[in-house]
């Protein structure tokens, strides 16, 4: 059955406890949990109990280690790959299934969009990257969701798929936000890219981040669910359908919005 989540700073900044009872009153299944971004509390990676302990009835369906992997600043880059194996290892732990990241892009931060991004060297850098993490995923008996995104390395699903030919370990899945992969030049074929994910890694999706958009002042601007130019009843319907066993995350709902949009999400799903 599908699970529906939220990524959970996106409801607030909470001590694990607080924050595992706010995920379950908002009436989400679980969380995608970023420990800085959604904890109060510092982190001790060597005494993970108290974490484990507060999300026991909260499940935690992704770890988010987001970092920029092809970031030009060496050192930069270098303390990313140290954190995202140390999330690793703390997964396993937490009883975590999947930590998440993106592609990166070489504008180092933010991650925004420049023509290099998209040459074929910035891609061969990236499967290095990842490559070298799965490796430590195996170790650790952890798993990595992967993401791509238009402004980044891996613009298209067409070199999701490749990247996971490249690496071909099964410890390396898929998160798929079909926002990410829009732009103004390419907002009208939005299902055909969705097909595409499903035609070529749809065995490998374990997460779909769900968001919805307006164009407004000649760009992309995210809305609540149900409020913009996504067709929701046919997203789900194919997500349900090819997909039952990925969950899906709400990225970047907020406030007054959550609420609506889980109740959208949940009768679309009982249709199902």
């Amino acid at each position: 059955m599908i699970k529906i989540g939220i990524r959970a700073h996106d409801l607030g900044r909470f001590s694990a406890a607080e924050m595992a009872r706010t995920v379950r009153a908002a009436g989400f299944d679980g969380c995608q949990l970023v420990f800085a971004k959604a904890l109060t509390e510092p982190i001790d990676f060597h005494d993970l109990l108290p974490v484990k302990a507060a999300f026991a009835e909260t499940p935690i369906f992704m770890l988010g280690a987001y970092f920029n992997p092809v970031h030009p600043d060496e050192s930069v880059r270098k303390a990313g790959i140290d954190s995202f194996k140390e999330h690793l290892y703390a997964a396993k732990t937490l009883g975590i299934p999947y930590v998440g990241t993106e592609t990166g892009s070489l504008m180092g931060s933010p991650w925004g969009y420049l023509p290099i991004n998209h040459r074929r060297e910035t891609f061969d850098a990236l499967c290095g990257v990842i490559a070298d993490l799965v490796e430590t995923a195996e170790q650790a008996d952890s798993y990595i969701a992967i993401e791509g995104a238009w402004a980044h390395v891996a613009y298209s699903p067409l070199l999701i798929r490749e990247l996971l030919d490249r690496v071909q370990s099964p410890r390396l899945k898929v998160t798929v936000d079909l926002f990410n992969f829009l732009h103004l030049g390419n907002i009208g074929t939005r299902m055909e890219i969705l097909e595409e994910c499903l035609r070529l890694f749809s065995e490998d999706i374990v997460i779909w981040h769900l968001k919805d958009f307006v164009v407004r002042d000649g760009q992309l601007k995210q809305v609540g669910l149900g409020q913009g130019e996504m067709d929701f009843p046919a997203l789900l319907a194919r997500i349900v359908r090819a997909t039952p066993g990925a969950v899906l995350i709400f990225e970047g709902v907020t406030g007054g919005d959550i609420a609506p949009s889980l109740g959208l999400i949940r009768r679309l799903i009982t249709k199902e």
